[in-house]
């Protein structure tokens, strides 16, 4: 079935915007629809979205498809049209369930045993009944097994995936110390690692003669606030590094590493959000430029650090500068001026920087600082307008996205070249329903899905 243009008025309700669908007989705009039919209307709509096979495969496929489309594709009886389904990562469980109920293909069981949204029931059917080590590991990779599923695997397979079952978020602290107990030095580490690891087992990582073990203990945000002191003198930096990142460190310690002769762990330092005046004050003058652009982050610099940082002979670090929230106007001015491209577009970016600096800076013609200024919500509405016919699609999404665009100037963007411009029309609050059905009929396949999935969530509240 081919798409026919619509020439109709915008639809008022549910039922108008199904109508509309079905008149233009256009798979995407069917497939947005098909939630809010009613069994009449889905039955017409199923003979477009299904009615050839090419269509129904490609919409398989197509990871936006929704859900309960997906349900009635898996339904059809065609093996390749149903692998796609269980490869789509929109399918929701209750459609997984009835594709594993409905055959016993280890392939597509694979499939169903990795997919992100299978339940934790069906899973623990897969565990139980499957002794495929390609798909007992894919279950045990996904985020979805529970610790139940988990505790069968042990109990059916020994050892054989103590790494999948170490590394899983829903294990459980008796299974951890088993794994710990028999593991090799991966298996423990991601043991260590673990928020479930019990405190007698970090006791023993902390103090393992492998330092991968002895990194993932000190990465552990349960670890104990007495090991923290233990572990920032440990003769490896990869080591210091992680106690840098531990959320609990206290000042002392944050001071003590701000010194600490690896780089690695002084830009870990720098990038904390609870650093002291005194500590920011040495972390400033760091010979090290990661560790100074980290900082020039930090919303607890004073005007003068600022100062000093935005002057800086690295770039990262002047950009940095201009990224961050406390910087004066002053300092942004200068900084518009920069040499380096990147600096400028940070200023611009800048949702503190005042309409006469954007001004300014949207006389330029590097794209990355006219696409900043097209976005920031601080810059004067003739300039938007200005900027909706750059030749640059970069600069007119940024128009396109700019919070304080006005409709008068976003409306000439509903015709933009570029799809995915007129893609994001659809969600701005700005414009009119009656202004965005104008994309009803847009040539791109992608625009034509949101808009009647806009509409179809309009007509659901």
């Amino acid at each position: 079935m081919t798409q026919q243009p619509l020439d109709t008025a915008m639809p008022e309700t549910a039922t108008e915007l199904v109508e509309a669908a079905v008149e233009q007989g256009d798979i995407y705009s069917a497939a947005a629809v098909f939630g809010i039919a009613d069994k009449k209307q889905r039955d017409t709509l199923k003979a477009i979205l299904c009615g050839r096979r090419r269509d129904a495969l490609k919409l398989a496929r197509w990871e936006h498809t929704p859900a309960e489309v997906l349900a009635v594709l898996a339904g059809l009886d065609d093996d390749a049209i149903r692998l796609r389904v269980e490869k789509n990562p929109a399918t929701q469980s209750q459609t997984l369930a009835d594709l594993f109920n409905d055959q016993d293909s280890q392939d597509l069981i694979g499939l169903v045993a990795q997919h992100g949204h299978t339940s934790a029931s069906v899973l623990f059917t897969i565990v139980e009944q499957v002794s495929s080590t390609a798909i007992i590991r894919a279950a045990a990779r996904n985020p979805n097994a529970s610790n139940e599923v988990l505790a069968v695997i042990e109990a059916r397979f020994g050892n054989k995936f103590d790494a999948e079952l170490a590394s899983h978020e829903n294990s459980s602290a008796n299974i951890l110390k088993r794994l710990y107990q028999r593991g090799n030095h991966f298996v423990q580490a991601a043991v260590a690692a673990h928020v479930h690891c019990p405190q007698a087992i970090l006791e023993q990582a902390v103090r393992h003669d492998d330092v991968i073990v002895v990194r993932h203990a000190a990465a552990n945000p349960t670890l104990p606030v007495k090991l923290l002191g233990y572990l920032a003198g440990h003769p490896d930096y990869s080591v210091r590094r992680a106690i840098a990142s531990q959320q609990r460190l206290s000042t002392t310690l944050a001071r003590e590493l701000a010194q600490d002769s690896s780089d690695y762990v002084r830009r870990v330092v720098a990038a904390r959000q609870d650093l002291t005046a005194e500590i920011i004050g040495l972390l400033i003058h760091d010979a090290d430029h990661w560790v100074r652009q980290w900082v020039a982050l930090s919303s607890k610099l004073s005007e003068q650090e600022l100062q000093l940082l935005a002057e800086d002979e690295d770039k990262e670090v002047r950009r940095a500068v201009a990224r961050n929230g406390k910087t004066p106007p002053q300092l942004l001015q200068l900084l518009a001026r920069d040499k380096q491209t990147w600096v400028r577009a940070a200023v611009a970016n800048q949702p503190n920087t005042p309409p006469e600096i954007l001004s300014v800076l949207a006389d330029e013609e590097e794209v990355d600082v006219l696409a900043a200024v097209a976005h920031n919500p601080n810059t004067p509405q003739a300039i938007l307008q200005r900027l909706t016919h750059s030749v640059l699609a970069d600069v007119r999404r940024g128009v396109v996205t700019n919070k304080a665009a006005k409709r008068e100037t976003l409306l000439p963007l509903i015709e933009d070249p570029f799809y995915l411009n007129r893609l994001l029309l659809v969600g701005n609050p700005v414009l009119s329903p009656e202004d965005k059905w104008r994309l009803s009929d847009d040539p791109d396949p992608a625009v034509r899905f949101t808009l009647f999935s806009w509409f179809s969530r309009q007509y659901q509240q």
